[in-house]
């Protein structure tokens, strides 16, 4: 497996973590599990990135209001990840 797909899946699922600690996005966090469990069986990374980029936008969004409840650390290892695909 390429160090990359390894790199978005670890940042996807910290990602994922936040946003159920702070209780937000219920939804994308069960998209997000849904694509992790599709990724282990497919090795297709695709939906990955799709979400990572969906829960920037939220955390960033979250982050904007309460400032404390996200780390800057988090949403740039999360956008690192996003554009080692080549975005």
């Amino acid at each position: 497996m390429a160090a990359t797909q390894l790199t978005i899946e670890k940042r996807l699922i910290e990602a994922k973590d936040k946003l159920s600690q702070l209780q937000i996005e219920d939804e994308l966090v069960s998209e997000i599990e849904w694509c992790l469990g599709s990724f282990a069986h497919d090795q297709n990374p695709k939906g990955l990135y799709e979400k990572a980029d969906q829960a920037l936008k939220a955390l960033t969004k979250f982050k904007k209001k309460n400032d404390k409840k996200v780390s800057k650390k988090l949403l740039d290892d999360l956008t690192k990840a996003i554009k080692s695909n080549g975005k």
